[in-house]
């Protein structure tokens, strides 16, 4: 395997894991009365605040770069900052973590794959269609549906949520960007974070901060401490997901992408105390084996 290919799954990996313990942490926040509203803006406004100065110094002597891909930017912004954060978030409050997860995580990469497919009319591989499906089944394994329930209107912000995230998927691993990755982050979050204020704003989605102590990993800890981390885990997720996806592809690196919800079942099990199963290991080795049947297929494909 290439080391520019083992770069791209150690950094995918890494952005897997910060964004699966990132919905357990910001789940903490529901419990003492914050809404989707004021996690979506705690998230970008202290990730774009933690980061400023750096994106500062990656823009130097790329402004001009910036100025001729402010689309991109803000489609970046809007919709794979803004967009997925928010739609998650709403989603989570009409359904089960393990529905709105299902949902996001197995959309994503089925939009991604016909897509590409639709646009370059070039038929996935056989081995990629049995990677999809073995990833998919591992997805549901690690899932936990006992006394989940689902709602319309959450499956439809689960949905809006997974196609936002097809969305950064596909510009993230666009290498006609030449925006440092960590500059491409700090400008989207800041768009992002103007988007949340807005729609806080016009209560379209309505931000109630709580500044109590919260329950974290079985303690009570003062809510900075999740906050915290919830912005950390933000910024790498984004960060280490763009470097990742310019090494990999929009294909492999959304399905590399499904070990977060392993990541996330070990989380919840941290975090919330949320009970880890024998048989939410095996779907995590599930992933992982579809994963390398998706990457096989595309390595297939490439050499058509």
């Amino acid at each position: 395997m290439r080391r520019i290919t083992v770069l791209g799954f150690v950094f995918m990996l890494l952005s897997a894991f910060f964004f699966g313990v990132s919905g357990p942490v910001a789940k903490a926040f529901y419990e003492v009365g914050w809404t989707p509203g004021s996690v979506v803006s705690l998230r970008l406004a202290g990730a774009a605040l933690l980061i400023l100065v750096p994106t500062l110094i990656a823009l130097k002597g790329q402004w001009g770069q910036a100025r001729r891909q402010w689309r991109t930017v803000a489609v970046y912004g809007l919709v794979t900052m803004a967009g997925v954060q928010a739609f998650f978030f709403l989603a989570l409050e009409h359904l089960s973590v393990a529905i709105a997860v299902l949902l996001e995580m197995m959309g994503a990469p089925l939009i991604i794959v016909f897509w590409l497919w639709a646009r370059s009319g070039r038929r996935p591989t056989v081995t990629t269609g049995i990677g999809v499906v073995v990833s998919l089944i591992g997805v549901m394994l690690v899932l936990d549906f006992s006394g989940s329930s689902a709602s319309w209107i959450g499956v439809v912000f689960a949905v809006g949520a997974a196609a936002c995230f097809a969305c950064y998927f596909l510009i993230s691993s666009d290498h006609t960007i030449t925006l440092p990755p960590l500059a491409l982050t700090g400008l989207g979050m800041t768009i992002g974070a103007a988007a949340a204020a807005v729609l806080n704003l016009t209560h379209l989605m309505p931000a109630q901060f709580v500044f109590t102590d919260v329950t974290f990993a079985g303690l009570r800890v003062s809510w900075m401490v999740p906050a915290a981390l919830l912005v950390l885990f933000t910024v790498g997720a984004y960060t280490c997901g763009i470097i990742g996806l310019r090494f990999l592809g929009p294909t492999v690196g959304s399905f590399v992408n499904l070990s977060e919800v392993p990541f996330s079942a070990l989380a919840a099990w941290v975090i919330l105390t949320e009970t880890l199963s024998p048989l939410q290991v095996v779907g995590g080795a599930v992933i992982l084996t579809g994963i390398c049947c998706v990457k096989a297929g595309n390595l297939a494909l490439k050499d058509q």
